[in-house]
Formats: structure tokens, C-alpha cells, sequence
């Protein structure tokens, strides 16, 4: 579960910016409770295009990767992912730092780090149990490294005591060294935290309909899909997955190298897959004589697509109590098909694990105040150096619960709007 994310230096985002899933109003929904926090089931981000709202996603993704190694960085040598805010000569060259706060179960860790493409200059984790935070590790490129003996032994073998400084190589994370080389549970336990987290493009299918037809193959998780597929009313009762094994002949015409035909023949060939929905048929007195099958992919609309392909992360991530962001959720969706996937996180019914979602979206329809509270709505906005900065609703004077949002907004009183300029020929 998480309770705040900070980043600075990083693509758009310039100084250091804090965006926060606790509650800061007084509203009685939309939030669960960990210990003596209140945290968010959902925040919306909105913004001018370009203002670097989808750049406040990529950061928490980007954390995520890196902390799970996904570029795989091995050697001395390998250089690390660095995208540093490249409009002022005081941070084009200079490191990025990235922090996270969460909760796993009833403990509260603090973890963060300092980096550029070549150097690890700081990381740090934190615990708090009960109350009192207590520093586990924290290590710097000026050599001053701590490892707590009592609460965090598995990194503590790896602590040179006569030097004070931990063994490990400039471009590694400290958390990895202790994955791979120890026994203990901590960093096993954040790294597990980080795989919770995943970052899905509302333009761009492609990243998530692998996934989407995977599950498919599950028939308990396919019946679900089908059934979240059903409550969108788009005429769709079943889906199906179809798998045919491609011919040989099929695969000696196709457009590749020869090496690489023979070996996916050596291999046992190739699968082609498609997924198939189902609509109702009728007659000439529009009776119902049974069903019709459409080739997803060619038959239906983009907007079903999308919805169908959507489909899985959502409900994966609100049965394990994961964490999904997305960049321009309502693209190709109708409003009232975004609004019933939000209500779905929303829901204490359905949203039983503390399931979080946060998104960019220009869907203005979305800003009611019975769909969302003050502070579950965030601005994006650039100033005129080219910097993003972030802010809540819940941060600006005067603004009433029950007011009109989406008129406000429009109208420029909260900011984070675009100013056009005059076109002439």
C-alpha cells in the first residue's frame, strides 16, 4: 500500500516534487485504514498536455524497475537507466533521487536512493513498526555507511566494521546484494512490494494484452473477465481463446531469416492465438436464435478492445491488492466506462484487499464530488522554465466538497490548464 512517492530530477520534473496517497480532508469514503493512516483508494492526475503528469507515472514505474533490476545490471561496467531534467545546465549532468513510503502489513518502510548512469550515491531504508522509525541501512558516496546489526543482519555481514563501509560496487543497490547473497526476508520483502506495482499505457494495447490473454488461458479468471466485460454493455456474452499450431509450410513463407524458421521449427513450431467474442443473433421478428462469433482484434471497436484488454490488470489488481497506474485511462473509453472502472477501486464490496489505482486523464467528466475527493484529485503543471510541479485539490484555499470541479477547473481557477495563443495567417 502506498503512503507517498517523491522524485526530483527526472525527465520534466525538475526539484523535488511529493505526491501523497493519504488523506488530507475530513470525507468520510474512497479510503482504507493502516494502523493510524488514512490511505487512498484511488488519485486522478490532471493536466495540460506536455505538463509532465504522465513523467510523475514513469517516475514511480521507473523506481520500480530499477529496484527489481529490470535492466538487468550485473557488471562493474553496466550502466545504470538516468533521465535527468535536461532544460537547466545545473541538472542535465547532475544524479537523480527517488524515495518511496509504504506499508507492507502493519510495518511502514522508508526507501529511497541517488543516482546517475553510472554511481549509486546514496540509498537508505527505514522501518517503522510501532510507531518509532529505525534506520536499517544508509550509504553514501562520501563513505559513510551504517548497517543496523539488530534490525537488519542480513545486510549486516556485508558491513566492513574496521572501515565502516559496506562491500559493494558503485552502480549496485545495496537491497540486491542482500536478495541474492543473503537469507533475510527484508529485502526479499520490498523487493515483493516494488512486483505489486505496475504501470499500464491507455494508449498502447500491446503492453498489456499479453497479460490479458495469459489470464485468459486461467478458466476461473477468464469467466471473471467475461463477466466485468458483460457489466460494460457493449453486446459481448463470452470470449473465448482460440490456439492453432501454425503449419511448417506456413512458417517456411514467412518473411524471416532462414536460422530462425528452422529453429522455431526444431522448436515445435509456432502457435497462433486469437480470442473470439460472441454476440446475440436474431431473426427477421427479432427473436433470439442464438449466438454470432466476431474476431476481437478485426470485428470490434477499438474502445471494446481497449475495455476487454484493460480487463485483466484491473482484476488482478483489485484480487491481490496491487498497486496500477495508468497514463490516459479514458482513451477510447466512454466516460461512463472509465467512471464504472474507478467505482470498481472505489467499491468496499469488491475492493476487499486495498487494491490502489492512480491515473492521468483530460476527462474532465470525472471531477464530481461524489466520484472523488479533494485530495484524490492532483494538477500537473509546467512553469515557464519548462519544470513540473504537482499539487492536490485539497491543497488550494476556499475550495468547497461540494462544489462544481469540473467547471472550476475549465474555468482556470485551479490551474493546470493549457493558455492558447492566437493562430493567423
Amino acid at each position: 500500500m502506498l503512503l507517498q512517492f517523491s522524485v526530483n530530477n527526472y525527465c520534466s520534473i525538475k526539484d523535488t516534487i511529493v505526491f501523497s496517497m493519504a488523506t488530507a480532508t475530513k470525507d468520510n469514503d474512497n479510503f482504507f485504514s493502516v494502523r493510524n493512516y488514512d490511505l487512498l483508494k484511488s488519485a486522478v492526475i490532471y493536466g495540460a498536455n506536455a505538463s509532465g503528469k504522465s513523467n510523475l507515472l514513469r517516475a514511480i514505474a521507473f523506481m520500480g524497475r530499477l529496484v527489481l533490476n529490470k535492466t538487468k545490471v550485473l557488471q562493474s561496467t553496466d550502466t545504470l537507466p538516468h533521465d535527468p531534467f535536461k532544460l537547466n545546465t545545473s541538472t542535465k549532468d547532475a544524479s537523480s533521487s527517488f524515495e518511496v513510503v509504504f506499508f507492507v502489513d502493519k510495518t511502514k518502510y522508508r526507501y529511497g536512493f541517488e543516482l546517475d548512469s553510472t554511481t549509486i550515491y546514496s540509498e537508505w531504508l527505514y522501518a517503522d513498526e510501532n510507531g518509532k522509525e529505525a534506520k536499517l541501512f544508509y550509504r553514501d558516496a562520501d563513505d559513510v555507511h551504517y548497517v543496523n546489526r539488530q534490525k537488519f543482519k542480513e545486510g549486516y555481514q556485508f558491513f566492513d566494521k574496521a572501515n565502516k563501509k559496506i562491500k559493494i560496487t558503485s552502480n549496485q543497490l545495496f537491497l540486491w546484494k542482500c536478495d541474492r547473497e543473503s537469507d533475510g526476508i527484508i529485502a526479499k520483502t520490498i523487493l515483493q512490494w516494488f512486483s505489486r506495482l505496475n504501470l499500464i499505457d491507455g494508449l498502447e494495447h500491446r503492453g498489456y494484452e499479453n497479460f490479458t490473454i495469459k489470464k485468459m488461458e486461467d478458466e476461473d479468471f477468464r469467466k471473471e473477465i467475461v463477466k466485468l466485460v458483460k457489466t460494460a454493455d457493449i453486446g459481448i456474452e463470452d470470449i473465448t481463446i482460440n490456439k492453432e499450431e501454425v503449419p511448417s509450410e506456413i512458417i517456411e513463407k514467412m518473411p524471416l531469416p532462414d536460422e530462425i524458421k528452422d529453429r522455431m521449427i526444431k522448436n515445435g513450431g509456432v502457435t497462433s492465438i486469437s480470442l473470439n467474442t460472441y454476440h446475440k443473433m436474431y431473426d427477421a421478428n427479432n427473436k433470439e436464435t442464438g449466438a454470432t462469433q466476431f474476431e476481437l482484434e478485426d470485428e470490434e471497436s477499438i474502445g471494446t478492445r481497449k475495455f476487454f484488454k484493460i480487463s485483466a490488470p484491473i482484476l488482478e489488481t483489485l484480487k491481490e491488492g496491487k498497486i496500477l497506474l495508468i497514463d490516459e485511462l479514458d482513451a477510447s473509453l466512454h466516460p461512463k466506462l472509465t467512471r464504472h472502472l474507478i467505482s470498481l477501486f472505489h467499491d468496499k464490496n469488491i475492493n476487499t484487499k486495498n487494491a490502489q489505482l492512480i491515473f492521468a486523464t483530460h476527462d474532465t467528466n470525472l471531477l464530481k464530488p461524489h466520484i472523488f475527493r479533494r485530495d484524490q484529485i492532483w494538477f500537473s503543471e509546467k512553469d515557464k522554465y519548462g519544470a513540473t510541479t504537482v499539487y492536490a485539490l485539497a491543497e488550494l484555499k476556499n475550495v468547497r466538497k461540494t462544489e462544481d470541479f469540473e467547471n472550476q477547473y475549465i474555468q482556470g481557477k485551479y490551474g493546470a490548464i493549457p493558455y492558447l495563443g492566437k493562430f493567423e495567417f
